[in-house]
């Protein structure tokens, strides 16, 4: 049998999906991995980064230059090229479509939210164990209808299945126990969030990190420094399909940082 004249490590094959992040421009730019995000079950991010959640085909980052010669009579040709501009972007398409997803991707405006219209709040008349989904009111009270919602001591709400007299039974177990000492309400409207899209001159600027784990365990990161989210239509169709949110970013040069790095910089754990 002939030698083999190819070298191929499989170790360095990679693939996988990535887990987007992003952070107001104001956090430091990471030196490490952990600064972003725990190393270790369960991976919590740290203060400042939020997830961005599942994305659908993929998470792509693009960097290119674009250059121009400089052309003499002696030759035929160019005699030499210069870079003059380089271009650094990042597109996905978000499938968790939230209301900060949207403000972030759409550019939208500041995120109102009104609490919750409740009915004549009343102390339980038994004591709730986490999962429970029967309720025994104080008092029987014709505000608490099938299909409508309950709002606990603290704020969670959960949907009525039915109601028997001073007996209700909710649709899904309380997330936490509550004693007799705590209330419950009739909501008569659920809170609100709104948000409105207009014509925003300043698009703020944000940090972001993609960070995706190697075949040997190692993770790998990508700190992309100051991006903006461009003026690409950015379309959502209502359709029987789930409604993905298109996500388009431009990187730009970070001021006061190295020429070599001041667009994104890649860390990676090596074992």
């Amino acid at each position: 049998m002939a030698p083999d004249i190819h070298k191929v490590n499989s170790e360095n094959f990679v693939g996988g999906p990535g887990r987007l992040v992003v952070a107001d421009l104001n956090v430091a730019a990471p030196t490490r991995i952990s600064d972003v995000m725990d190393t270790s079950s369960p991976f919590e991010l740290k203060a400042g980064w939020r997830d961005l959640g599942a994305t659908s085909e993929g998470i792509a980052i693009s960097r290119g230059f674009t250059t121009e010669d400089f052309e003499v009579d002696q030759i035929m040709g160019a005699a030499d090229t210069e870079v003059t501009s380089y271009a650094h972007s990042l597109t996905t398409s978000l499938a968790e479509n939230t209301l900060v997803n949207r403000q972030l991707a759409l550019v939208g405006g500041e995120i109102i939210e009104t609490t919750a219209e409740i009915g004549t709040t009343q102390v339980l008349a038994g004591a709730l164990a986490a999962g429970a989904k029967i309720i025994t009111l104080t008092t029987p009270d014709a505000e608490f209808k099938v299909g409508g919602w309950v709002e606990f001591t603290g704020g969670e709400l959960k949907k009525i299945a039915s109601v028997n007299e001073g007996t209700v039974v909710l649709e899904t177990g309380v997330e936490k126990a509550y004693e007799i000492t705590d209330s419950v309400s009739p909501v008569l409207a659920l809170p609100t969030k709104r948000i409105g899209y207009g014509t925003k001159r300043d698009v703020p600027y944000h940090r972001y990190a993609l960070i995706s784990q190697k075949k040997d365990g190692s993770l790998y990161m990508a700190v992309i420094r100051k991006v903006q989210v461009t003026g690409d239509d950015k379309e959502q169709s209502f359709n029987k399909n789930k409604r993905l949110l298109p996500l388009s970013l431009t990187a730009f040069p970070e001021d006061g940082v190295a020429d070599d790095e001041n667009v994104y910089y890649e860390i990676e754990e090596s074992i």
